[in-house]
C-alpha cells in the first residue's frame, strides 16, 4: 500500500500470489519509485499495487479505483493526479494484464475502473464488453493516448461512463470524471429499482408483478403445479385518505404491505399495483383449500388495528382469487378473473374472499361486447370517428411545437366513447389497422390545411398500434399518405410504445430505419411503463422520449417519481434526444420540469385535446410567459380561453 503523508510514503506491494513485501518510506520521486518497485517486486508488470491516496481535508470513505494499464509510468502518473485531488480520498490498485483485470472486475470489489485503450492484443473496449457481460457493477472510464471520436463513441456504446485523453487529464478533471461516473451509476441503479419496485412500500410494482407472474405460470406448466393469484383491495380506503390525509393513508399502506409480506413464503410474491390494490402470487399450491387458508389468514392479519396519528384504525380487505390453469392459462386472463372475483367480494359485503367462477361472466356483458364489436365495424364506414388534438408546448419559446392526434368515437346513441373502451377491442378484431390508417391520413391532411392557412409550421404526432406497425406494407402506406396529403415528412411524428420496440425483430428495426430515411420523427410514448430496457435506446433511431403521466402526476412531492423523471430527462439528453412530459396539470410540475431542462410539456395545465376548429388560435398564442422576477414560467391559459370562446 502507498499512503501519501506530507510528501512521503510507505509501500506495500500486493503480488498476485498473495505475498507482501514492505519497504521503508522515501521521498516522492517518479524515477526512484519506479526503480525501487522493480527492485522489490522483481516483475513490476505482473504485480498489483494498492495505493491509499488522501485529498486535503476529506474524511469520507475512500473511493476504490482499479487502474488497468500495461505501463508503470502511467500508474505513477495516475497516482500523482489522484494525490492532488482536494475533495476525495482514493485507494488505487493497479494491474497490467488483461486477464488479471478481468478477474479483478469479476470480484466487483472496486468503485470505479480506469481502463487503458491499449492492452496488448486486446483493447480496453474488449475489456469493457467482457466486464459488462460478467455483470460489472461499477462504472468504467476509458483512457486513450489521443483524441479519437470513433474510439470514444464505441467505448460509450459498449458501456463506458466516460472517455478521457491522457495528456489532457489534470487532477480536477480526473476527480470530477470519477465522481460523476459513480453518481451516474448510483442514479441508474436507483432508477432501475424504482422502475420495478413501489417507492412507498418496497413491494414489486405492476411492471415487475407481470413479469414474475409470467415466470410463475411458466414454472407451473413445467412442474404440473397450480398457481393462485389473489387481488386484494382495502375496503373504504378513501375515507382514510380524506380524514387523515395522504400521509396517514401512506402509513396504512406501508403497514398492510409489511403484514402481507411477513406471511408469505420465499417462493411467493407480494406486489402493489397502485393505490390500495395489492396482489399475491402463490406458487406450487396443491388444492384450493391451500389458497383458502392463505386468504383467511390475510383477512385476519390485515384486520388487526393500526395506529396512525394517535388513532386506532381498523382496515379490512376484499380478496379475489383465480386459480391457474383452470380459470386462466395466461397472465392477462388470470389477472382479469382475479380482479372480477375481488369486485364480487366487495359487492357481497367486503372483508371476505371469493374465488373466480365462470358464472361471474354474465350473459348481458357478453351481449354488450358483441354489440360494441358490431358497431365498431360499421363506425368507420359511417364516419363516426373524429380526431381531437392536444398541443405540445416548447418550454423555451412557450409556443406550440406539435399536436398529438387523439382518436374519438362519436357513437350515435352513447355520444363520445373513451378510447380505452374500444381500442383494445379494435386490436383484438383487427379493426385497428384500417382505423390507424384513417387516423394517419386525417392528421396529415389536417396539418397541411393548417400550414396552407398560414399557421406556423409544427408537427402532428400519431400513435401507432403494434398490429399496425407490424404490417409489411406499413412504410408504403405512410409514403402514400404523405404523398396524397402533400405534407413534408419532417412535420409527421410517429409514437411507438416501449413494449413494441422491445419485441421488435429485424424486420421491425428495418421498418424504423426506413421511416427515418423518409424524414419522419420517431418518439417513444409512455416511456418508463414498459420493459424499461435501456439497451434499445441506442439501437433505434429515436428522436423524443415522452415521460409517462404516471411519473409526472406526483412530482415534485413524490421523491421516487421526481428521481425517475429527473433521470429520464438526463438520460435522454445524454443520448441527444428531446424529452416531453405528459400529463402536466400543476404549476409545481411545470416549474420542476423546466428546472430540469425538460424540452416540452403536454397536459391539462395547457389544454385538453380539442377539436381541430379550436386549435388554430393556439398557433399564435404564447402559452407560457417568462416572469423576470423569478425566472419561472406562468401559464397563460386564461387569455387563450378568451380567444377560443370570443
Amino acid at each position: 500500500m502507498v499512503e501519501v503523508k506530507a510528501g512521503y510514503f510507505g509501500i506495500d506491494l500486493a503480488h498476485h500470489n498473495g505475498q507482501y513485501r514492505k519497504c521503508c518510506p522515501f521521498v516522492v520521486w517518479a524515477m526512484i519509485i519506479k526503480n525501487r518497485l522493480q527492485e522489490t517486486s522483481g516483475c513490476f508488470g505482473g504485480s498489483v499495487v494498492s495505493q491509499r491516496i488522501k485529498g486535503a481535508d476529506m474524511e469520507s470513505s475512500p473511493v476504490r479505483v482499479l487502474l488497468v494499464n500495461p505501463r508503470e509510468e502511467d500508474c505513477l502518473s495516475t497516482k500523482n493526479l489522484l494525490s492532488d485531488a482536494r475533495d476525495q480520498q482514493f485507494v488505487l490498485e493497479w494491474v497490467s494484464g488483461y486477464e488479471d483485470a478481468l478477474e479483478a472486475i469479476r470480484r466487483n470489489a472496486h468503485d470505479v475502473y480506469l481502463l487503458d485503450y491499449e492492452l496488448g492484443e486486446r483493447s480496453g473496449i474488449d475489456l469493457i464488453r467482457e466486464a459488462m457481460y460478467n455483470g460489472c457493477k461499477a462504472p468504467l472510464i476509458m483512457l486513450t493516448d489521443q483524441a479519437d471520436y470513433g474510439v470514444d463513441t464505441e467505448a460509450i456504446k459498449v458501456g463506458a461512463a466516460d472517455s478521457l485523453v491522457k495528456d489532457q487529464i489534470n487532477s480536477t478533471l480526473l476527480e470530477r470524471s470519477i465522481r460523476y461516473a459513480i453518481e451516474r451509476k448510483r442514479t441508474d441503479e436507483r432508477m432501475a429499482f424504482l422502475a420495478q419496485y413501489d417507492s412507498l412500500t418496497g413491494l414489486a410494482n405492476r411492471s415487475l408483478f407481470k413479469e414474475l407472474l409470467a415466470l410463475a405460470l411458466a414454472r407451473a406448466e413445467r412442474n404440473g403445479k397450480h398457481v393462485a393469484l389473489m387481488f386484494l383491495d382495502l375496503d373504504r380506503f378513501k375515507i382514510i385518505n380524506d380524514s387523515l390525509g395522504h400521509d396517514g393513508g401512506d402509513q396504512v399502506l406501508k403497514v398492510v404491505a409489511e403484514r402481507l409480506r411477513s406471511r408469505m413464503r420465499k417462493s411467493d410474491t407480494v406486489a402493489r399495483l397502485g393505490g390500495d390494490e395489492f396482489t399475491v402470487i402463490l406458487e406450487g399450491i396443491g388444492t384450493v383449500q391451500d389458497a383458502t387458508n392463505v386468504a383467511q389468514e390475510l383477512l385476519q392479519i390485515v384486520a388487526q388495528p393500526i395506529m396512525v396519528q394517535d388513532q386506532e384504525l381498523f382496515v379490512t380487505p376484499s380478496i379475489g382469487i383465480a386459480i391457474h390453469p383452470q380459470y386462466g392459462k395466461d397472465s392477462d386472463t388470470l389477472i382479469k378473473n382475479a380482479d372480477m372475483a375481488m369486485y364480487r367480494a366487495k359487492r357481497q359485503g367486503r372483508n371476505t374472499y371469493r374465488f373466480y367462477t365462470t358464472t361471474m361472466e354474465s350473459n348481458s356483458k357478453a351481449s354488450k361486447h358483441l354489440a360494441m364489436e358490431t358497431n365498431l365495424r360499421h363506425a368507420l364506414d359511417r364516419e363516426e370517428f373524429l380526431l381531437h388534438y392536444q398541443p405540445l408546448i416548447d418550454l423555451k419559446s412557450g409556443r406550440v411545437i406539435s399536436l398529438e392526434a387523439l382518436l374519438r368515437w362519436c357513437h350515435p346513441e352513447r355520444g363520445l366513447i373513451h378510447p380505452l373502451e374500444f381500442i383494445p377491442l379494435a386490436e383484438e378484431n383487427g379493426m385497428i389497422v384500417p382505423m390507424g390508417e384513417w387516423v394517419l391520413a386525417t392528421a396529415c391532411r389536417q396539418n397541411k390545411e393548417w400550414q396552407e392557412a398560414g399557421n406556423p409550421l409544427s408537427s402532428v404526432s400519431v400513435n401507432l398500434s403494434a398490429r399496425q406497425f407490424r404490417q409489411k406494407s406499413f412504410v408504403r402506406t405512410v409514403e402514400s399518405i404523405l404523398a396524397e396529403s402533400n405534407l413534408d415528412p419532417q412535420f409527421l411524428e410517429l409514437e411507438l410504445t416501449e413494449s413494441l420496440l422491445f419485441e421488435s425483430n429485424g424486420a421491425s428495426t428495418n421498418r424504423l430505419k426506413d421511416l427515418k430515411a423518409l424524414g419522419i420523427k420517431i418518439s417513444i410514448d409512455d416511456f418508463g411503463t414498459g420493459y424499461s430496457s435501456l439497451s434499445y435506446l441506442k439501437c433505434f433511431p429515436i428522436d423524443t422520449l415522452k415521460i409517462d403521466r404516471s411519473f409526472v402526476g406526483d412530482i415534485p412531492s413524490n421523491e421516487g417519481d421526481s428521481a425517475i423523471a429527473s433521470g429520464m430527462i438526463a438520460l435522454a439528453h445524454g443520448l441527444h434526444m428531446k424529452v416531453t412530459a405528459e400529463g402536466v396539470e400543476t404549476q409545481a410540475q411545470l416549474d420542476f420540469l423546466r428546472e430540469r431542462e425538460c424540452d416540452a410539456i403536454q397536459g391539462y395545465l395547457m389544454s385538453p385535446a380539442v377539436p381541430p376548429e379550436e386549435v388554430t388560435p393556439s398557433f399564435q398564442t404564447r402559452w407560457l410567459e417568462p416572469v423576470e422576477a423569478s425566472g419561472s414560467f406562468l401559464w397563460n391559459f386564461s387569455s387563450l380561453a378568451k380567444r377560443l370562446t370570443g
